[in-house]
């Protein structure tokens, strides 16, 4: 190994016409030991912040790189994951059962399955070419939002949602009244 002693405030770098993105890391010696007069052997010691600005700066001078070529995806194809698949579906299905009032009680219990359904889904999402992590999200929150809404329509803090009132019979009547051809009888 060669020994090197860099003078005062000496930055050390490559030859910008031969360098790689390689040669950042190794071949930057840090200003701090070059201001402290200690000698640098074997690899030179990595000044990570001149190392970004070349990495930044962009190509070497005199390279030419070729913009149109697209490199071809590596690797298998991203799959759905079932459990997120199954939250979304669960949370839809929750918030849809509440908002018929009368079946707000069940309602609070499938949005709880899509909350437990939903975060076993954003865990399978964690992993390599599993896609899904929206569709687990939105079911967990959609389970959660039906959980909070139920549980309050079922305490008669709200009382638009009340399970003494069925909102779809009532809606039909309005529609069978509004649009008699609609509803042939």
């Amino acid at each position: 190994m060669a020994l090197f002693t860099p003078s005062r405030n000496e930055t050390v770098t490559t030859d910008d016409d031969r360098r790689t993105p390689d040669d950042d890391a190794t071949m930057v010696v840090a200003s701090e030991r070059a201001r402290e007069g200690q000698s640098v052997v074997g690899r030179a010691q990595v000044d990570e912040r001149e190392a970004a600005r070349r990495r930044l700066a962009g190509p070497v001078s005199g390279t030419v790189v070729d913009t149109t070529a697209t490199t071809p995806v590596v690797g298998p194809r991203p799959r759905s994951s079932l459990l997120a698949m199954l939250s979304l579906v669960f949370g839809v299905v929750a918030a849809t059962a509440l908002l018929t009032g009368i079946l707000a009680g069940p309602a609070v219990a499938v949005g709880v399955l899509a909350a437990f359904v939903g975060i076993g889904g954003l865990s399978a999402t964690s992993r390599r070419h599993v896609a899904g992590k929206g569709d687990a999200l939105l079911g967990i929150a959609l389970g959660l939002g039906t959980v909070v809404v139920g549980v309050l329509a079922l305490t008669g803090t709200l009382p638009f949602f009340d399970g003494e009132a069925n909102y779809v019979t009532q809606a039909r009547d309005w529609l069978q009244d509004q649009l008699p051809w609609l509803f042939p009888s």
